[in-house]
């Protein structure tokens, strides 16, 4: 079904501790979102926002012409409908937006300032990879927290395709507003487990592969319904 994703963060600071190269998944082949004349970023953060650009535009190839039935049909009992993966993402958004928000805007308050490159801790690294998040097709499956669990109603695909673009913005806007922040020392505590803590910059990674993960999964929904 899915990893779990924590919910609303609290902020913490921490120094970072190691390095470790930052990986990313395999680029789908679909269309992207058109870049615009937005503010230049730091290559860390031009990267994950072209990966929430993407999104939008995977979003409306996934639900084009799309019909509510198909939209929400289950390959299987014990899978995500097209429409379940999609649900699931923007509950993962509406959560996790607002406390990334915050901290940033703490960060600032505190002069955490900094313009990368940035190095992150092992710790934090491996629970991104451990999360799945960058493995397509993906070799592990979660059962999500009950936060995250999309609801058992029927979705409809052109109201669902303009929440999530909406919350896509909003990613991009926190984008925006990182940038100058220190990505490493800001550190946010999951709500769900006080044990897991990110530097913003592993949270952004994470998000933007998890959104990969499931979009993936989506579109092999909508394939098995047409076998």
């Amino acid at each position: 079904m899915s990893e779990g994703l924590p919910a609303s963060p609290e902020p913490c600071a921490e120094e970072p501790t190691t390095a470790e190269e930052t990986t990313r998944a395999e680029e789908p082949t679909m269309a992207e979102e058109p870049a615009t004349a937005e503010a230049p970023l730091i290559p860390e953060l031009e990267g994950y926002r072209t990966d929430f650009r993407w999104a939008k535009g995977e979003i409306r190839n996934l639900t084009a012409g799309l019909d509510a039935d198909t939209y929400n049909l289950r390959p299987e009992v014990d899978r995500w409908s097209a429409a379940e993966c999609v649900e699931h993402l923007s509950a993962t958004a509406r959560r996790m937006l607002p406390g990334l928000e915050e901290g940033i805007g703490r960060a600032r308050e505190a002069g955490w300032l900094a313009g990368g490159p940035f190095e992150y801790g092992r710790l934090g690294d491996w629970f991104v990879r451990m999360a799945g998040a960058e493995e397509l097709p993906p070799k592990r499956r979660f059962k999500a927290p009950a936060i995250y669990q999309p609801a058992q109603k029927r979705f409809e695909p052109g109201p669902a395709a303009e929440e999530f673009l909406a919350l896509q913005d909003r990613y991009i806007e926190t984008l925006q507003l990182a940038s100058g922040v220190d990505l490493a020392r800001l550190r946010i505590r999951s709500p769900v487990s006080p044990l897991i803590r990110l530097s913003l910059g592993q949270w952004f990674r994470l998000l933007a592969g998890h959104q990969r993960r499931h979009l993936w999964q989506a579109r092999q929904a909508l394939a098995a319904s047409v076998e």
